[in-house]
């Protein structure tokens, strides 16, 4: 019995190139006896590229949102197949390849990512800027939730219908191939890279690298807020914490050590802040379903947020009782020069934490009253 394969090809202003797409889509599927196949373009163009593809049989979806994962979503729901073959349409993927994605899939394996890296990129196909971003994106996936790709952002792949209803996939923008490629992993998934040839694209490039990239790495940040937050900010913390100590139990922070006491405070403050963060990161990813972190789920309870908001209180007033004995110690001594700098850091540093933890007790108090409607 003939599998079906369902081609999915987003397309934002390609009627240069979606044309020999297709063409060249309709020559290999044609060629393979054992596969039926259908082509799903999902189109947010305002020149002619709905036109061209439909004139050439393919079924076409408007989406009026622009946006890479918004289409293949969109694709995914209307596509029939047993299979989902994903590409690009600006002629950057040579679509006669498709067999050498099929191939593995109907071995076993779940994902096949076609790899540029792997495989041969045409000169002046992909600029330094991208590859440079690209190779950086895909090593800080495989350092932080434990892969081992080459290419991260490719957008040729293969994937079983079933291993897709697996994956809770929610981004809208192009960091959706990273997003597929953590879920996949995540969800236990085989995956496997074949190398590909990667062409110069046709017409103007829809690449944005710094907000595309700054999307990526807010992606990981919700998937892993632990590493790249979290446990940094415990070490900064702590650093910063046993160095304003041990220089304040020494005595004489203004004359001998003034600089590494604010360095310390420096450290603390940045750990601190970072801890925090983290860990309101890592409530959103657990109410909102991008990772489960047992550490969240008991800070949000009521009752811990009440401690937390009790302790950031108490933070600021000591804060601001160090404060007032500075004030009150420059108006006795007849409003002369402060030489009680140390302790000056010190409120401060009070002070902030304070607030950070009482913000950060607003905040995941309003998180939860999101998580009960």
């Amino acid at each position: 019995m003939q599998k079906l394969v369902s081609i999915i090809l987003p397309t934002l202003n390609e009627e240069e190139s979606i044309s020999e797409c297709i063409e060249e889509i309709k020559k290999v599927m044609n060629s393979l006896n054992e596969f039926q196949y259908e082509i799903i373009v999902v189109d947010s163009s305002s020149d002619r590229t709905p036109e061209i593809a439909e004139k050439m049989g393919a079924k076409v979806l408007r989406s009026e949102k622009k946006g890479y994962g918004l289409a293949y979503m969109m694709g995914f729901k209307a596509a029939k197949g047993d299979i989902i073959i994903m590409g690009d349409a600006d002629g950057t993927y040579d679509f006669k390849q498709i067999p050498d994605l099929l191939k593995p899939i109907t071995n076993g394996v779940d994902l096949v990512i076609g790899s540029r890296f792997k495989g041969e990129i045409e000169k002046g196909a992909m600029n330094l800027l991208h590859k440079l971003g690209n190779r950086f994106l895909t090593s800080s996936l495989n350092r932080f939730f434990g892969l081992n790709i080459s290419d991260s952002q490719s957008g040729f792949r293969a994937i079983k219908r079933k291993a897709l209803e697996k994956l809770e996939l929610k981004s809208d923008g192009m960091e959706f191939a990273s997003e597929m490629i953590v879920e996949a992993s995540r969800k236990g998934l085989k995956i496997k890279e074949v190398g590909i040839r990667y062409r110069k694209r046709k017409g103007r490039s829809k690449l944005r690298s710094l907000k595309d990239g700054w999307r990526h790495l807010r992606l990981m940040l919700l998937y892993n807020p632990h590493s790249l937050l979290v446990y940094p900010g415990i070490a900064f913390t702590i650093f910063g914490l046993l160095l304003m100590v041990v220089l304040y139990l020494r005595g004489d922070v203004e004359q001998r050590s003034m600089h590494s006491f604010i360095l310390g405070a420096i450290a603390f403050l940045t750990g601190f802040n970072s801890l925090f963060f983290g860990l309101m990161v890592s409530a959103y990813s657990t109410v909102h379903r991008y990772s489960t972190s047992n550490l969240a789920l008991k800070i949000l309870d009521y009752h811990s947020l009440e401690r937390e908001l009790a302790a950031g209180v108490l933070l600021i007033i000591a804060g601001i009782i160090a404060g007032a004995y500075i004030i009150h110690s420059w108006i006795a001594s007849g409003y002369g020069s402060l030489s009680q700098i140390a302790l000056a850091v010190a409120s401060l540093v009070l002070v902030s934490s304070g607030l950070q933890l009482v913000y950060t007790a607003f905040f995941l108090s309003m998180l939860l009253l999101e998580e009960n409607k």
